[in-house]
């Protein structure tokens, strides 16, 4: 079977699937489900929409890779255009098999991104690297970043640091209470009862495949 049939395009609001036309739709269907399970880890709790590209599918057709993705990694297809224009032409990154195998490891120092002000609510903000807000993060903003997310301010909204496999990555707030919490593949959520605080910043992290919150003392 020749493969390049199946590519990956991440967007900043969608994951993009696209399908090559000429090839018979048993060989894409092949290609697909293996690509799906070796990036199962990547996409598994992933909130993204799936929007397919290039070929179009029959009714048929679409119910079958509609229910693979479904089943592999819990994600549901929302669009399926025949026109792959906005794609081809966009920034997104190509998320190849190859790809999912390479993790961000500048962790102490690297790629970096600084965002000033208060991310709201429907924001997305995502980042092969790590991510700096001087401000908030609302509830129903997003941060997503391969490296670690400092927010110099309130971080309520949901956040993904280490998004492509490190598990080093830490998150931290100078008021750490986000919706959804996720490190790595690592995920956690906050108590539903508010527990009184200290006004010292605070880091999460993950140790033995558990998320922990701690204040941030860097002399103890």
């Amino acid at each position: 079977m020749q493969t390049g049939n199946v590519t990956f395009k991440g967007m900043k609001d969608a994951l993009i699937i696209m399908l090559k036309d000429e090839p018979k739709f048993e060989d894409i269907l092949e290609e697909l489900v293996n690509k799906l399970e070796s990036s199962v880890n990547f996409l598994k709790g992933v909130n993204y929409p799936i929007r397919v590209r290039g070929r179009q599918l029959n009714a048929e057709e679409f119910n079958i890779v509609s229910q693979k993705i479904k089943d592999i990694v819990g994600l549901d297809i929302v669009e399926n255009i025949k026109d792959s224009t906005e794609v081809e032409h966009s920034e997104a990154r190509s998320y190849t098999q190859q790809d999912t195998k390479q993790i961000f490891e500048g962790i102490e120092e690297g790629n970096t991104k600084f965002c000033r002000g208060t991310v709201r609510s429907g924001q997305l903000i995502n980042f092969n690297g790590n991510v700096v807000i001087i401000g908030d993060a609302n509830p129903g903003s997003e941060i997503v970043a391969a490296g670690n997310i400092v927010v110099l301010g309130n971080l309520r909204g949901i956040v993904h640091a280490g998004s492509d496999g490190n598990k080093a990555a830490v998150v931290v707030a100078f008021n750490l209470q986000p919706t959804q919490l996720r490190i790595a593949d690592v995920i956690t959520r906050p108590p539903e009862e508010m527990i009184s605080k200290l006004s010292l910043p605070e880091i999460a992290f993950v140790k033995d495949r558990t998320v922990y919150i701690e204040y941030y003392l860097p002399n103890k």
